[in-house]
């Protein structure tokens, strides 16, 4: 397939994350969205199909066994995940699908086995590595800009899911807050920092809502850790820093459109502290993504997150979940084995 032809999408899903990706492939000239089917479909995707000329329908298998289309993007609510791309995978399409990409390791790697055996390509969207802080965060690091990373912390807090996202307050479904706002740091320290070797966590449940708590052991001997929420009533924010023997790099999303860089007293002679901006036109981090998933599907490089990539990021969060549940340390090669 000819890398400037437009491919042929359906959408499979029908809440928050379904809107958000049917916005970013309306945008992109080289994607055609021919039709979207969910059992429920709120009224912000309906509307937004209505106006797009896009049929809508209940009927997912006939979505993705119709002809000439080229790729699937699966938004649907997590557990559904691995036999959706099992399903697309079987008719012979690309596949694109929300992270993360299941909730247990095995069943990752069955999702994985099943494009792999099709001979169609999977990209998933961990789309931290491409909102502009994070990305130029871990540039910095990787660059040497701090020395060896130390440490890192990440934050990410929400209020409660709402009446229209009420699935997600079902862990059995979601994987509780550890996994479906956890995997986005996850995935984002282990692109930055490298592997883990040792998990522990706690999460505490009041009804309402969640928080967690999550401290990584990396091969790299660095250390990070994770603090989620879906009880702030301030509503949704992150923040992460990253330390090191040369400087702290940190950003909160809450003050600043900037990250800022500590430079320890020994760095000479740059100054001991700068705001880097970010520039005052951002592009949008979930069309970065589609755009590279989509440049993939025509036979362009692999997405910034590959496939194993998002193998390792579930594996993470099945560590933090049984280390939670067990109150113990866990050894990162015990999970999926």
């Amino acid at each position: 397939m000819a890398r400037e032809e437009r491919l042929r999408i359906g959408v499979v899903g029908g809440g928050v994350m379904a809107r958000t990706h049917l916005a970013s492939l309306l945008s992109i000239p080289t994607a055609e969205v021919v039709g979207l089917a969910a059992p429920e479909v709120s009224p912000e995707v309906a509307g937004l199909c209505q106006s797009a000329g896009i049929p809508v329908g209940a009927d997912v298998r006939g979505l993705i066994g119709s002809d000439g289309l080229d790729a699937l993007v699966i938004a649907a609510p997590t557990d559904a995940h691995v036999a959706l791309v099992q399903l697309v995978a079987a008719s012979g399409r690309h596949v694109f699908c929300e992270k993360p990409l299941a909730l247990k390791i095995r069943d990752a790697r069955s999702a994985v086995d099943a494009c792999a055996a099709a001979g169609v390509r999977l990209a998933v969207g961990h789309v931290v590595r491409y909102f502009p802080a994070y990305a130029k965060l871990r540039d910095l690091v990787a660059a040497g800009e701090i020395g060896p990373p130390a440490m890192a912390k990440c934050r990410r807090m929400s209020g409660p899911p709402g009446e229209a996202r009420e699935w997600y307050a079902d862990s059995s479904r979601s994987g509780g807050v550890l996994t479906d706002m956890g995997v986005h740091d996850f995935d984002w320290l282990l692109w930055t920092l490298g592997p883990v070797t040792r998990v522990s966590a706690s999460v505490v449940d009041r009804g309402a809502g969640q928080v967690a708590m999550v401290l990584f052991a990396h091969e790299s001997g660095a250390i990070s850790a994770v603090e989620l929420s879906w009880m702030d009533p301030t509503g949704f924010w992150t923040a992460v820093e990253v330390s090191g023997p040369g400087g702290l790099l940190s950003h909160d999303s809450r003050t600043s459109a900037t990250f800022r860089l500590e430079r320890a007293p020994n760095v000479a002679p740059a100054p001991p502290s700068v705001e880097v901006p970010l520039g005052a036109a951002l592009s949008d981090p979930y069309r970065d993504e589609m755009v590279d998933a989509l440049a993939f599907f025509a036979g362009g490089a692999v997405p910034r997150s590959s496939p194993q990539d998002a193998v390792a990021a579930v594996a993470l969060a099945e560590a933090a979940r049984r280390a939670a549940e067990m109150q113990a340390t866990i050894e990162l090669k015990d999970v999926g084995s």
